[in-house]
């Protein structure tokens, strides 16, 4: 447990090699571009407003428009991971101002995470 707490919290390598893996299993249908970009990113899942929702966190903005360009694959590879009708999937990168920027695929939109966590959509009650 030492070894957890000494571990910068930074280290994600945990999480990249799980992203990863599922990126080898789950995409490699898809174009060699998406794969790649991919591996640049980390996967997640979250409970917001009753349901289940896929994750992507970004290193940057250019990313993850590409990505909120083509969210059909996601859609797809969600339905895997939990018994849901929720199809919504957050592409999120972190802004310049330290603040989280996703776009929301049921909404097509982006919007800031910490503006959304005030509104009913984003999981208040």
């Amino acid at each position: 447990m030492d070894y957890l707490k000494n571990r910068d919290s930074l280290d994600r390598s945990l999480e990249k090699a799980l992203t990863n893996e599922l990126i080898d299993r789950y995409f490699d249908y898809t174009e060699s571009w998406l794969r790649a970009i991919l591996r640049k990113c980390i996967f997640s899942l979250t409970y917001l407003d009753g349901e289940t929702v896929f994750v992507i966190e970004c290193p940057n903005f250019a990313i993850a428009k590409r990505l909120s360009r083509k969210t059909y694959p996601f859609l797809c590879f969600a339905e895997h991971f939990y018994d849901s009708d929720s199809d919504r999937v957050l592409i999120c990168y972190l802004d310049g101002d330290e603040n989280w920027q996703c776009f929301d695929s049921t909404q097509k939109l982006w919007m800031s995470l910490k503006e959304g966590i005030g509104n009913r959509e984003w999981g208040r009650d």
